[in-house]
């Protein structure tokens, strides 16, 4: 049962910094964004809110909904992404941490104590490491796909 708490306890604190995606919009609402500085900057100059709208027109409800459905998706990827990516950091942490602790527990000339602390340290880094990348990939689909974050 501890082993159990410890690895909960590990992925929570591993996806905890993931968890915070309130910033994370998609690229109709940076749209927006851009067009609202426009609009502050246009008013700051005098020129009419008219002339702003005519350029560049507000978002149709259509668009505002398309925004949302964007804004969620790359919040859940956003979401992946961190994840993976701390899980993965983590293992391979845990893994150095293996290795130093089976240098020091192993330390007599018992050669199965040691094997067994490198092939499970070796394991955890190639998980972690696994973890990383596949973190990395969705992070290349969360830019392709122009999310941005605040």
């Amino acid at each position: 049962m501890p082993v159990r708490a410890a690895v909960v306890l590990l992925l929570v604190l591993a996806a905890a910094p993931g968890c915070v995606p309130s910033h994370v919009i998609g690229p109709l609402e940076h749209e927006g964004d851009e067009r609202e500085t426009l609009l502050s900057r246009s008013r700051k100059a005098g020129t009419s809110e008219e002339l702003v709208d005519a350029a560049f027109p507000p978002p149709t409800p259509q668009e505002i909904q398309t925004a949302q459905v964007q804004n969620d998706s790359c919040r859940s990827s956003y979401l992946w992404k961190n994840s993976l990516t701390w899980t993965g950091s983590i293992f391979v942490a845990a893994a150095a941490g293996f290795i130093i602790g089976g240098a020091y527990a192993t330390g007599n000339n018992d050669t199965t104590g040691k094997i067994a602390f490198g092939v499970s340290a070796a394991s955890l880094a190639a998980l972690g490491s696994a973890l990383v990348a596949v973190g990395g990939i969705v992070q290349q689909g969360f830019s392709d796909r122009g999310c941005w974050v605040r």
